[in-house]
Parts: structure tokens; sequence; C-alpha cells
């Protein structure tokens, strides 16, 4: 059996992996079925904690991966709408 591939992208945050067990298991197309949901979640903090109003899921920036606890199988674009939301809220809070 072969061990699934960690991403080998930076993350400068680390989601909790309980936050991505809530996100919904599935992709919408087979591009993203090997792509890192750490990486959206980052993404979308780093647009949002911008204030940025016009915001992008560039799905050939995301790393690859095939490991379940990188959010393998779980919904990219859930990840970077709470990276997007989180990065908001730090702003607001400081």
């Amino acid at each position: 059996m072969n061990k699934p591939l960690s991403c080998n992208q930076a993350h400068l945050r680390q989601v909790d992996e309980s936050m991505l067990t809530n996100l919904t298991a599935q992709q919408v197309n087979a591009k993203e079925a090997n792509k890192c949901c750490q990486c959206a979640y980052n993404s979308g903090y780093q647009q949002g904690s911008l204030l940025q109003k016009f915001i992008s899921l560039d799905l050939d920036s995301l790393g690859e991966s095939g490991a379940n606890n990188d959010g393998h199988y779980k919904s990219l674009h859930q990840a970077f709408a709470l990276g997007y939301s989180d990065g908001v809220n730090s702003i607001i809070k400081n």
C-alpha cells in the first residue's frame, strides 16, 4: 500500500484538523482531487487579511496532496472561505 503524499508547500497558518473534518467531503471536479486544503485555507486567509474585494481561489497554485490530514477529498472552496473569514476576523480583532 502506498503512503499518501503530504503537501510540500509551506503553510504559514495550519488549519486545525478538526475544522477540516467538518468540511464537506467532496471535490467539485477532478482537477481538485489531489489539491491541498491547507493551501486553499492559507490563500483565503491571506486575501481576507488584506481585505481584498475581489478574491479568487487559484487551483493551479495549490500544492498537491494525497494525505487525509491535509484535507484530501475535502472541499477546497470551503477551506478557502474559512481562511478568508479567519483573515478578515484577524483584522477586525486588531
